[in-house]
């Protein structure tokens, strides 16, 4: 067994406070640097140590933008206003370094005073690599759902083209049409055959992300999942799970992983304080599904579901909003947060496989979303025989 050097005290604790993972800043009454440890010189692309520089002029090499993206002016500086006694709570930091590298930092400050002396005491973590990571998955939801949005305009645009270009070939069949009005109903169906093309090119388009179904453990998504999220899970979130055994179900693996990637990220996003995530699955019966939606025909001959619930200790959702939340576009974020399309695509993703998605949401309590998938009769004894 090793023993620890003997250090003097001052050496051992700039030892131990070097050692840690994040940056640990301390400025002086004066608001110049008295201390920073490696963590904090390498965040921010230094190699020599700041001691004696002040705030003022060290800043002046950076770009800070606070978490709506607006500057940061050097007398609203968190740290100086910390020194002059304001009280600061923990904030989000979008900084531009001075090579030009862009970085999201959490930072909270401490003033104090001891031993004749008084500053501020900054801890700082580098949150980068989890927000490029989300805004990653962000992006790639948001292709999906404006995919889906596409495609789905585009089927109904053809419908309508082909009603109205049947009633135009009806017309032209009549006789005694004027020949300058037979010219414009030519004119009429050979745009209206153009139109009907292009709609049929855009579904085409999205043909490449059409269904591919096989036998899956709803689990088995719901791990890898949780996985991918894992960088951007805050420490102040616990996550609890709950998964039942199951029988497998008919999924497109990749859309329905993007689906619970989408309900997860939302729930970490109604838990800014903090909170608790809990995935749950279970097998159900038809009673659990919403009765208005059992009328609808391709969904009758499901006798059970397996069932996923994505639940938060959250804000929850304003109740005259809650009708509202699947809709395309319609988000309760705040502007540049979120585009308003994750939830109208998981929903549109849930119907493509026969499911349904619902949720049951308290202001101030949480929020709790869940998706059934339809048992087929396959998938069901399939299972029953390997058990």
């Amino acid at each position: 067994m090793s023993s620890i050097p003997e250090l003097p005290p001052d050496q051992f604790l700039h030892a131990v406070l070097d050692s840690v993972g994040v940056a640990l800043v301390v400025v002086d009454s004066q608001g110049k640097f008295v201390f920073t440890n490696q963590a904090a010189l390498r965040m921010f692309g230094w190699t020599e140590n700041l001691g004696g520089i002040s705030v003022d002029q060290w800043r002046r090499d950076y770009v800070f933008r606070d978490s709506q993206g607006q500057p940061i002016s050097a007398d609203q500086a968190p740290i100086l206003r910390a020194l002059g006694g304001g009280q600061i709570q923990p904030q989000e930091l979008d900084v531009t370094l001075p090579d030009g590298r862009r970085k999201w930092l959490h930072a909270a400050g401490h003033r104090f005073s001891v031993f004749g002396m008084a500053g501020v005491l900054v801890v700082i973590t580098d949150e980068t690599e989890q927000i490029e990571l989300r805004r990653a998955l962000e992006r790639a939801q948001t292709a999906d759902a404006f995919g889906l949005l596409v495609a789905g305009a585009a089927h109904d645009l053809n419908n309508m083209i082909s009603i109205i270009s049947a009633n135009v070939t009806f017309i032209q069949a009549e006789k005694d049409i004027p020949k300058s009005v037979r010219n414009r109903l030519n004119h009429i169906s050979v745009a209206l055959q153009k139109g009907a093309a292009l709609a049929t090119k855009l579904v085409r388009q999205r043909s490449g992300h059409e269904l591919r179904p096989r036998p899956v453990q709803i689990n088995d998504l719901i791990l890898a999942a949780l996985e991918l999220v894992r960088p951007v899970l805050k420490d102040r979130v616990q996550v609890k799970t709950e998964l039942a055994p199951l029988p497998e179900v008919e999924v497109d693996p990749p859309r329905i992983e993007q689906v619970l990637i989408n309900l997860i990220l939302n729930a970490l996003d109604a838990m800014p304080q903090g909170g608790e995530l809990t995935l749950r699955t279970e097998v159900v019966g038809r009673t659990a599904v919403v009765e208005t939606e059992l009328d609808e025909p391709k969904r009758k001959q499901a006798k059970s579901f397996v069932c996923v619930t994505v639940a938060d200790t959250g804000i929850g959702i304003p109740r005259n909003l809650q009708n509202h939340i699947f809709e395309p576009f319609f988000t309760t974020k705040t502007f540049g947060k979120g585009s308003g399309l994750g939830l109208a695509s998981a929903r549109a993703v849930v119907r493509q496989h026969q499911g349904y998605i619902q949720v049951q949401s308290t202001p101030l309590a949480g929020t709790k979303f869940t998706v059934l998938f339809p048992v087929g009769e396959k998938t069901s004894l399939r299972s029953k025989k390997a058990a």
